[in-house]
């Protein structure tokens, strides 16, 4: 995996020795086009002052020959060769007026030839010997820009690290602390580019301690609640164990049958609450029928409902369908209507609905049994709280799993009486437009 610092590295010094290669090649196609310009004129100057030698008193002046190698030839005007330089081959005749380049024995060459005082003089040059010129007149002429890269180049690296550094402090911070040391970093030393991360860091290390308390104050809360029925279940096991008669033993027994069903329902609602405790993502909640969840917990718990007398039914005017968990709706539902039913009396109602209030979906459950006085209804979502003088056995987690639900799902809760000012109604509100 590329690092940050290698990206940049690699990035800025490919730049800079692409930029100096640019340079290189442009300054090389400079130079080169004048070194052309400038053999020609000693080309043409050399034509044109080689018949002058030939008669000196004209009175101009002969050109200097140039310290490249070239090859200058003359005929006259029956075509014999009058004059040739010595130390390169003679090449053939072009009837040319002007410049022309040509290729002689694999080589391209430059010639210029004209025709002046009855002779024909022709002069030519190795394009190689231009090009070779061109090529050392830009080494001398881009050292110094060689020298300009790899001083960028040193700074780029210099700069790339004190840059970084920072980040890197920051990297050691986070790495040398313990899994229990989640104290917010310092961000005002931090530059505007780093401050965003650090603070980001910062709200989930908050996170993470919010979690760690509430994970510590659950164990907590487990422990101590599963203490006295686990003690309430060893001293009956002795009660069945001392027994002094089959009567005695058998109501022994059904007294460690209940006390089993509170245990199971405790555990129970204790791993509901730890599932429902992390929140879901957007991917896992579809599309949920409000009333096909009514009429399942109306099914699931018509049979208490009978045994205890009671008329649960539903109010579902019309469809409402909200983005959500169903799993988690259906416990939340169920917890609920449980509730409900097991402190509603014998022969009382619940009635659950599920309408919208203005253009928000909403969730009711409500009782016509003893209800929740107000003092205390502000605490009933609070774990393992039950309200003085309840007769009914539970395990005060019910109402904490319901708004763990609820909060998931973005929606608010709120508790009234029920009709005529008797029982409980529980009222779950969901958002206009579901913020999963």
């Amino acid at each position: 995996m590329k690092t940050i610092r290698r990206q940049l590295l690699v990035g800025l010094l490919g730049a800079t020795v692409a930029c100096v290669l640019g340079a290189g090649a442009l300054l090389y196609r400079s130079l080169r086009m004048e070194t052309y310009e400038l053999a020609d004129l000693q080309l043409r100057q050399l034509a044109v002052a080689l018949p002058n030698e030939f008669a000196p008193d004209t009175g101009l002046p002969a050109a200097e020959d140039p310290e490249e190698e070239f090859v200058l030839q003359a005929w006259d005007e029956q075509g014999m060769e009058v004059h040739i330089t010595h130390g390169l081959p003679a090449l053939p005749r072009y009837a040319v007026s002007g410049f022309t380049t040509v290729k002689i024995y694999g080589h391209h060459w430059r010639v210029y030839g004209e025709q002046r005082r009855g002779r024909y003089v022709q002069v030519a040059q190795p394009v190689a010997v231009r090009n070779k010129l061109a090529a050392e007149m830009a080494l001398r002429s881009g050292a110094p820009l060689i020298l300009f890269a790899l001083v960028l180049g040193l700074l780029v690296v210099v700069v790339v690290g004190r840059a970084l550094r920072p980040l890197d402090r920051m990297a050691q911070a986070v790495q040398g602390r313990s899994p229990s040391a989640l104290e917010p970093l310092p961000t005002d030393d931090l530059s505007p580019e780093l401050k965003p991360v650090a603070l980001a860091l910062n709200a989930l290390m908050q996170q993470f301690e919010e979690a760690l308390a509430a994970q510590r104050s659950f164990v907590a809360d487990a422990a101590h609640e599963l203490r006295s029925p686990l003690t309430a279940l060893k001293l009956q096991l002795q009660l069945v164990e001392r027994a002094p008669n089959d009567e005695a033993r058998a109501l022994a027994l059904a007294k460690l049958d209940e006390r089993l069903d509170r245990g199971t329902h405790l555990v129970r609602q204790l791993l509901s609450l730890a599932r429902h405790e992390t929140a879901m993502t957007a991917a896992q909640h579809k599309p949920v029928d409000l009333g096909r969840l009514l009429a399942e917990a109306v099914a699931d718990h018509s049979t208490l409902a009978e045994s205890r007398d009671i008329d649960l039914g539903i109010e579902a005017p019309r469809a409402v369908v909200i983005d959500g968990d169903a799993d988690g709706l259906r416990v939340l539902l169920n917890n609920l209507v449980d509730n409900a039913l097991r402190y509603t009396q014998r022969g009382g109602r619940v009635d659950l609905q599920a309408d919208y209030d203005g253009d928000r979906p909403m969730l009711r459950v409500r009782d016509n049994g003893p209800g929740v006085p107000a003092e205390y209804r502000g605490r009933l979502f609070d774990r393992f709280f039950r309200p003085d003088g309840q007769q009914v056995w539970g395990a005060g987690l019910g109402l904490s799993i319901v708004r763990n639900i609820a909060d998931h799902h973005h929606a608010e809760i709120a508790l009234s009486e029920g009709d005529a000012g008797r029982g409980l109604s529980v009222t779950v509100l969901f958002p206009a437009t579901a913020k999963i």
